[in-house]
């Protein structure tokens, strides 16, 4: 008889704890809005999930690259990347259209709180940041896109 012994590997990614304040220094972007499309494409010899936001307050759009996803069976999974789903608003810090610190800067919106995931990230100094965050706060940081500075 043989018996096969199947295990799971969990990748981790190691970062550094980032407040929105850092992460406002880190990124050339934010963006706030509600995802109404979210999709997976082949560029630049990986797979991304883009989610297209319907920005609030401003008649724009604007997609957001997360790494990983799935086309046509081949998966790329990333450790420390975040999700989004179709109907949920978000408020992401970017830095060249992807999230800032990967899901340390893409917050989901419920009410006036603005909530992190932290699956597959372990921070340096052992300390996790914030997972909650009053949406208000992340609201007077700059940059932005749409807004003249």
């Amino acid at each position: 008889m043989l018996l096969a012994l199947l295990t799971s590997a969990r990748a981790t990614l190691v970062a550094a704890a980032l407040d929105p304040a850092a992460l406002a220094v880190l990124s050339d972007a934010t963006v706030f809005g509600d995802v109404v499309d979210v999709r997976n494409v082949w560029e630049g010899g990986r797979i991304w999930t883009v989610a297209t936001l319907d920005l609030v307050d401003l008649d724009e759009s604007a997609d957001v690259w997360i790494p990983g996803g799935c086309i046509a069976g081949v998966c790329l999974t990333v450790a420390g990347a975040p999700w989004v789903e179709p109907g949920e608003r978000v408020f992401v810090f970017l830095n060249h259209d992807r999230p800032t610190s990967l899901a340390q800067g893409l917050f989901h919106v419920r009410g006036d709180v603005a909530l992190r995931e932290f699956r597959g990230l372990t921070f340096l100094d052992g300390e996790r940041p914030a997972p909650a965050v009053p949406l208000a706060e992340l609201l007077t940081l700059q940059p932005r896109v749409g807004r003249e500075d």
